[in-house]
């Protein structure tokens, strides 16, 4: 039987990579025209020309007001006014009659793209790049996507997709996919990883959790505070200032100025360098007013200027491992991908989070590792004889549910995102002398950082309190109260609750105390 051509494909909003499983049974990532293994999310017009990719790109510098940039990330919302000043120094965006339009000037007229018009343009593109590569019809595309990424925006992407002639076979948790080509859920070992990535906009870290070969995510935290793009302003803030040192003007002054996006590109190589060398240079030819610049930059040097840019991606490893419900002490391995996840001071910092026996893993060239992960997926669907499904994330729990302690504490029994179905039991001990158990059944959100912290300072101050631990998940909302009648309890008696919530999320909570039988149901219809 002939071998299906799938592909995984990973659509960044700055780049994007296209990879198979070749015969050798490895991840192969497929050159675009110019060799390059990554392709720029770009879209210029020249004239009446339009490009994509790296050529669209080198648009950028003399060209800016032509070149579409970030329409993916675009993708399923509305207009805004902060969305458009987003886009300032890249073709302007309009609130136009199909909402956020992107316009530029041709000299066959004026062209208005929607980010979805773009999008199926661009993946188009894509397309007939793997197809010209493999010398085949691309049947089936399996694309990572990152967890910030909302249902319409999913749908969205679906979308596109089938109007770029690419079927989608499936969406995968970018997360997930970094796991599985870390290889994650391969082996029969339960473990918990976290991953860490880092791209050209923004960063994102999840825990995923490996039970019985099944990968989902825990727990997931989003900032854009720290990117490949903060690090590269580090250092075109450094250059700008040694350039003007030199009798250069000021290139800081105009942000979207053309001498500023010159010396943007050329920090990216730079960057770059640093990641395999201890100095690396930086060289703009007329950088402005018809001076060149020359310099260099030792690895050490970037580290200090870039010191503070990794507070941003310390505090989402920490928001994502309390929304998981985890310590840095549950975490087997940490797995880094993205592109300015390749900074060794940024890798050094993440691995100074977690005890030494934890693995920090920073394997192969990282902004392939997702597209990878996606490759590796559809080559399984290849395999499969059964229709490829829409997703491949399982069926998890929308909000953790537990045992209600009181209207500021909530002991959870099942985590959010646990794949579904699940059960899980708990054995509730009651004080001697009890006749009846309580139990209140209720669903929870986890108590931000700072609450926690304020709540500790708090304990300390009071050392006749309780030693109890202040609360990590509060009530949100009551589900279910149950009243268990007793014979007396002793110091022995526990009451056994078990908590079952199905593929349909409905919630069946049972309470049973083992030596006389006695045990009460309760149902909870799944939320909307």
């Amino acid at each position: 039987m002939a071998t299906k051509t799938y592909i995984g494909l990973s659509l960044g909003t700055d780049n994007s990579v296209i990879a198979i499983i070749n015969k050798e049974h490895g991840a192969e990532v497929i050159a675009n025209e110019d060799g390059e293994h990554k392709t720029p999310t770009y879209i210029a017009f020249s004239g009446d020309e339009e490009y994509h990719g790296s050529q669209a790109k080198h648009q950028l510098v003399r060209n800016a007001e032509s070149t579409l940039q970030g329409f993916v990330g675009m993708l399923g919302t509305e207009y805004s006014a902060e969305l458009a000043a987003a886009h300032q120094g890249y073709a302007r965006v309009e609130d136009g009659p199909r909402g956020a339009e992107f316009v530029v000037a041709t000299e066959s007229g004026e062209v208005r793209l929607t980010a979805h018009e773009a999008t199926v343009r661009y993946l188009g593109r894509l397309r007939t790049t793997a197809e010209a590569y493999l010398g085949r019809t691309i049947e089936g595309a399996v694309l990572g996507v990152p967890m910030s990424r909302t249902s319409a925006q999913r749908a969205a992407i679906a979308q596109a997709c089938a109007e770029a002639g690419l079927p989608l076979l499936q969406l995968v948790d970018e997360p997930v996919a970094a796991a599985m080509q870390y290889g994650v859920g391969q082996t029969a070992r339960d473990e918990t990883v976290l991953v860490v990535d880092v791209g050209g906009s923004g960063a994102d870290v999840a825990v995923v959790v490996s039970t019985g070969g099944l990968v989902t995510v825990a727990g997931s935290a989003h900032t854009s505070e720290v990117s490949g793009k903060h690090l590269d302003m580090v250092l075109a803030k450094h250059f700008a200032g040694e350039f003007q040192k030199q009798g250069g003007p000021d290139v800081l002054e105009q942000t979207h100025g053309k001498p500023m996006r010159k010396l943007l590109q050329a920090v990216e190589v730079t960057k770059r360098t640093l990641s395999a060398a201890p100095t690396a240079p930086c060289a703009v030819e007329s950088l402005a007013g018809g001076m060149d610049y020359n310099g260099t930059i030792t690895r050490t040097r970037f580290d200090i200027l870039a010191n503070k840019a990794y507070a941003p991606l310390e505090a989402a490893i920490e928001q994502a491992l309390e929304a998981a419900g985890y310590s840095t002490e549950q975490i087997d391995q940490v797995l880094l991908c993205g592109g300015a996840a390749r900074v060794r001071k940024l890798q050094t910092r993440v691995a100074l989070m977690f005890p030494e026996s934890t693995q920090v893993r920073s394997e192969g060239e990282l902004d392939e590792v997702v597209a990878s992960g996606c490759a590796a997926q559809a080559s399984l669907l290849a395999q499969s004889a059964e229709p490829a499904q829409a997703a491949v994330s399982a069926q998890v729990l929308n909000a953790p549910v537990g045992l209600r302690v009181s209207s500021e504490r909530m002991e959870p029994v099942l985590l959010k995102n646990t794949p579904l179905p699940a059960k899980r039991t708990v054995k509730v001990v009651l004080p001697a002398g009890e006749t009846r158990a309580y139990i209140a059944v209720s669903e929870g959100e986890s108590v931000p950082k700072a609450e926690v912290d304020e709540d500790e300072d708090e304990d300390e101050e009071s050392a006749d309190e309780d030693d109890e631990e202040p609360p990590r998940y509060r009530p949100s909302r009551l589900l279910a109260e149950m009243i268990l009648e007793l014979d007396e309890a002793t110091d022995a008696t526990r009451v056994e609750v078990s908590f079952f919530v199905g593929t349909d999320g409905k919630l069946t909570v049972t309470a049973t105390e083992p030596v006389s039988g006695k045990t009460i149901t309760a149902e909870i219809p799944a939320s909307n």
